[in-house]
Parts: C-alpha cells; structure tokens; sequence
C-alpha cells in the first residue's frame, strides 16, 4: 500500500483500531499499536520495528522493539476481539472453518519452535518455523480468526531452550491437527457460527482431528492422501473379550477387525465410468471452475478400526492426464454432491488469506525470536489484514 492510500485509508483504519485500542493497555501501548499496524501495512522494504519506526515517525526504535519483544500486553483477548469483528459481517450459519499451515524461513536456531522440517508453503524440508491458521468463509467474504505455532517435539521437552526462548511452562508438544482442533474447539466455545470444517492431508489422515470434530458436531470436508485406508463394505469387528483365546498368554487388548482395509486409489481405481459426473464447484478469476466427481460410501480406518461410515469424494481434473484428489465427508446422505464440493473448493481461501497477509501485512518479516515477540507481531499482522478486508468490502 503505498503513501497516499495509506494516509485516504487512515481515518477509517483509526476508527476500526479504536474498538482494539485498550486491550494494549497504557496509552504509550496503544500508540505503538497504531503505528506498527500503519507501518505493516506501508510496505517497503522490510517490515520489521526498525523500519517502521522509521517510516512511520515512530519515536525511539527501541520502544517500539520492545513492545512487540516483550511488551506487557496479551494477544489472546485481541484475537477474541477481532474474531467478534469478523464475525459482524462473516456470520453464517453455514460458513466454513479452515485450517492450514505455513511455514517462515529461519536462519540459525534460537528462534522459537525452529528445525528442518517440512513446509508445503517453502515445498521442501528447510530450517523454518511453522504455525497452522484458521479462517472463517461465508458467502460474504472470508478472513483470519486464528492462529498457533507449532513447537516440535525437541523444543518442548529442551528446558534451557524454552526458558531462553520465553515459551511458557502451560505449553506442550502439540501436532499441528491437535493445534488446529484446539483453534476449532475454542471458536465452537465462542459461538462462532460455522457447519463446515476443512483441511488438507494432514487433517483429514488425523484420527484425532476428524474424530474431535466429529465430537464438536461439525461436518467437515477433508482432504484425504491416496494410501488411507478403507472399507467399502461394513467390516466386523470383534470386541477383545470375544477374542478366540491364544494357547499361550492373554488375549489381546485390542479389537479385531475382520476382513482388510484397502487403499483409496486402489478403491477408485476400480470405479466405472458412470460413477463420475461433471461439477461447476465456483466461479474462477479465469472462468468456471469444473471437475469430475465420484462419490462412495466408505469406512475410513482410524488407527486400524472402522470410523463411521462416510462418504469418500474424488475430484477429477479435465484434461489429458487428469489429476486426482481425495476427500472425505461426514455431513448426512441428503447433502448434494455439488454442495460437498463447493465447501472443498473454498480451501483456497485460507491459502490466498495466508498469501495475502505475507504480502500486504507483513505476516513473514518479523525479526524478534522470542515466544512473546512471534505472537505479538502475527497478532498485529492479522489485525491489519482483517482491518483492511473489513474496510475495503466488509464495512466493519
């Protein structure tokens, strides 16, 4: 955004921070607060305090490092805030909740949560940090409510790096589908309003994340890898305690589940060609968007047992070598095909809401390694981000 937007953008950009204001506490909080989200949304060429600061006639560029490092102030209730500002104009009943994740570049190892690890925004293993979001989409528009950061394994159980990094002592190992279900817990919590929960892969292979969804009593339209396991036919299963003894020792703990699972792409492979039909699932900036679909219905294994049954939804491209996509569905028998595929189609929103805020608010360009600095600057990324959504088409 350059200068002059900025400063046509500035009266009503103040008016949105004016509800947000005293949640930064003193008045030297919230000047700071006010700068820095002007300042993400300047531009140039890094977005750090320092730059800010100056750009913005910020004051001393030590002040404003340590508000964001190590400024007495919570992120939570500027979340909660903000998603009770989306939601006065995204609320919808029928909206969809998405989760993804997204990862940040890192030289070194002193920042939080930071190792080699796999990043689908990088497409490689690389030394980054990782964080999974959540959106809210309705017929409206759609935007950020929330956000965490993974902290592998190794961070949470090395002492000396989490007291060096400020994690605090209530913080475990979580995977990023147990983040995601906790963000989709305390939204249900809130009241936000959605029927709908998707994802990728990571979420939708996740016993935990489909089986804690399914608790919250949303429908949910998750991708699926091609080697899950299913059944196409109800599977027995025996309860331990009707297990045939064994000669020697006691029986197993766990049930049996008689007959094998097979692999989705083994399952779809063996589809006939009447069992596709052709779908406008939205409308594209180059024109309609249209695949072929097929739909069946399954039982998932979740950790080697049958989950409900379910449907299983594949998405096909047109095209001379058409691509594959796997989906699984919990919502009820009498939700049309087209409508389970339009709820898919809006996982774009959360990847384009990432990208964005990348972009235009600086999610990506913070310098501070701490625990309390990361979420204090995506905290202000994402205020800017969804202020400016509400400005631009949501009246907020």
């Amino acid at each position: 955004m350059d200068e002059q937007q900025l400063l046509a953008l500035k009266p009503e950009l103040d008016r949105f921070l004016d509800r947000f204001a005293p949640l930064f506490g003193r008045d030297e909080n919230q000047a700071h607060a006010r700068r820095f989200i002007q300042g993400l949304l300047h531009g140039g060429e890094r977005r750090n305090a320092e730059n800010i600061a100056q750009a913005m006639s910020g004051g001393p560029v030590r002040s404003l490092q340590a508000f964001i490092s190590t400024g007495a102030w919570s992120d939570g209730p500027i979340l909660k805030a903000m998603r009770g500002a989306v939601l006065e104009a995204l609320a919808d009943e029928d909206a969809v909740w998405n989760a993804d994740e997204t990862g940040f570049p890192k030289k070194g190892t002193k920042s939080v949560g930071v190792k080699r690890q796999y990043s689908g925004t990088l497409g490689r293993t690389d030394n980054c940090q990782v964080a999974v979001f959540a959106n809210d989409c309705s017929a409206t528009g759609h935007t950020f409510l929330d956000r965490r950061l993974f902290l592998p394994e190794e961070w949470a159980a090395d002492g000396e790096r989490r007291e060096e990094a400020g994690v605090p002592a209530g913080v475990i190992f979580r995977t990023k589908p147990e983040l995601a279900l906790a963000m989709a817990a305390d939204a249900v919590a809130e009241g936000v309003p959605f029927r709908w929960a998707g994802g990728d892969g990571v979420y939708g292979d996740s016993p935990t994340f489909v089986q804690g969804v399914r608790q919250l009593g949303k429908w949910y339209v998750l991708d699926s890898s091609a080697d899950a396991r299913v059944w196409t036919t109800e599977p027995r299963v025996i309860p331990p305690e009707d297990r045939p003894k064994p000669r020697r020792g006691r029986p197993g703990p766990r049930p049996v589940v008689v007959g094998e699972a097979r692999r989705v792409d083994e399952v779809v492979a063996a589809l006939p060609a009447k069992a596709w039909c052709r779908l406008t699932v939205a409308e594209g900036s180059q024109g309609p968007r249209v695949y072929e679909y097929a739909e069946l219905w399954v039982w998932f294994s979740e950790e080697g047992l049958p989950g409900p049954r379910e449907l299983l939804l594949v998405r096909r491209s047109l095209g001379q070598e058409p691509e594959l996509k796997y989906h699984r569905s919990n919502a009820p028998a009498e939700v049309p095909l087209l409508k389970l595929a339009q709820v898919r189609a809006t996982r774009w929103t959360i990847e384009e809401d990432i990208q964005s805020a990348k972009g235009e608010c600086g999610l990506d360009e913070y310098e501070t390694r701490g625990w309390v600095g990361w979420h204090h600057h995506t905290t202000l990324s994402l205020l800017a981000a969804v202020g400016v959504l509400g400005l631009v088409g949501l009246g907020l």
